[in-house]
């Protein structure tokens, strides 16, 4: 059976319910939808748990339930499986997958953009104490890359070749954030690599407990790491100084615009539901993290989606007068 038959069969088997048995036969068909995130550390999972939480409250017959993965490609897998419906996803990945290049095995057309969440930042972290002053010192270090199939692994890779140190010249341990965290505390690793918020609680309790301190990104770096990548996926930006205890200058990086994604096939209604609560519903979502407060019009009316916009996206966000960018 196809994801639009799943769909069409589960919505009109809600409508038979809700005519013959009332409002309490809906709860009986709920909507159970598995919102596929990030680290159980990082702020997209936090933002997710935040969507949740408004979403949930407002449609009693929706229940999202946000759960930590590897990184973007196992959500990737996890969507086309069926076994995530909401997933997400960075620009440069769901711009491969969709087309099915890179690590991926077949084209994903069915992909469908609902709205870019935040930048992403790329974030390199030593001990204060370490020779290590840009990612070019990295030769022959040990270095968290973060798991297989995370955006991290990817970037941050591609950071290390523009300064010319390739796959084989450090010492790759391509961990989860925890280990990664407790490798630097424990002085197993000499480098921690990410792509998360900057507010992330698993780096704001790094940066508590450890000396720790952030590598600034030439603007060389960064436009090559921009050459690497599709149109509108990688973007420049700057931590400020004063996000971690002992920062004493801002920190130049890159960011990955985010994007909530799902299928072509989910309902228009669903999914115009889903995105028009969230909005609607910004200050108490960043009640559960301020993290949502960096979803603003102006960011989302800025961004360049990878994949076609779902029409359900479209239509919540055009009502709510978010203008928006079309691909061509």
């Amino acid at each position: 059976m196809t994801n639009s038959n799943i769909w069409t069969r589960r919505l009109a088997l809600g409508a038979i319910l809700a005519a013959g048995f009332g409002t309490g036969a809906v709860a009986q068909d709920r909507l159970d939808l598995g919102f596929a995130t990030s680290a159980s550390g990082g702020t997209g999972y936090m933002y997710a748990v935040a969507v949740a939480t408004v979403v949930n409250d407002a449609n009693p017959d929706i229940r999202i339930t946000a759960f930590p993965t590897a990184g973007v490609i196992e959500n990737d897998r996890l969507l086309r499986q069926g076994e995530a419906q909401l997933i997400l996803h960075t620009g440069g990945q769901a711009y491969d997958s969709f087309a099915g290049e890179g690590s991926y095995d077949g084209p994903f057309t069915e992909l469908r953009a609902l709205w870019p969440i935040y930048a992403s930042l790329v974030q390199m972290a030593v001990p204060t104490e370490s020779d290590v002053h840009r990612p070019a010192d990295l030769q022959g270090m040990r270095v968290g890359l973060g798991e297989p199939g995370s955006s991290a692994n990817r970037h941050v890779r591609q950071v290390l070749e523009a300064e010319g140190v390739g796959d084989g010249d450090y010492q790759a341990r391509p961990n989860s954030l925890n280990e990664q965290v407790a490798g630097i505390r424990d002085g197993n690793l000499d480098a921690l690599t990410i792509i998360m918020g900057a507010s992330a609680p698993a780096l704001q309790d790094l940066a508590t407990s450890r000396d720790v301190r952030f590598l600034s990104l030439s603007e060389e770096t960064i436009s090559e790491v921009q050459g690497m990548n599709p149109p509108g996926s990688v973007v420049p930006v700057t931590i400020p100084m004063g996000a971690y205890r002992g920062q004493e200058a801002p920190i130049n990086t890159f960011g990955l615009p985010i994007w909530v994604m799902a299928l072509e096939s989910t309902p228009d209604d669903v999914v115009e539901r889903i995105v028009g609560t969230f909005f609607d519903n910004i200050p108490a979502a960043a009640e559960v993290h301020p993290v949502v407060n960096e979803t603003t019009p102006e960011f989302v009316a800025g961004a360049m989606p990878p994949v076609p916009w779902h029409e359900g996206a479209l239509r919540a966000l055009r009502d709510r007068d978010i203008d928006i960018i079309i691909p061509e």
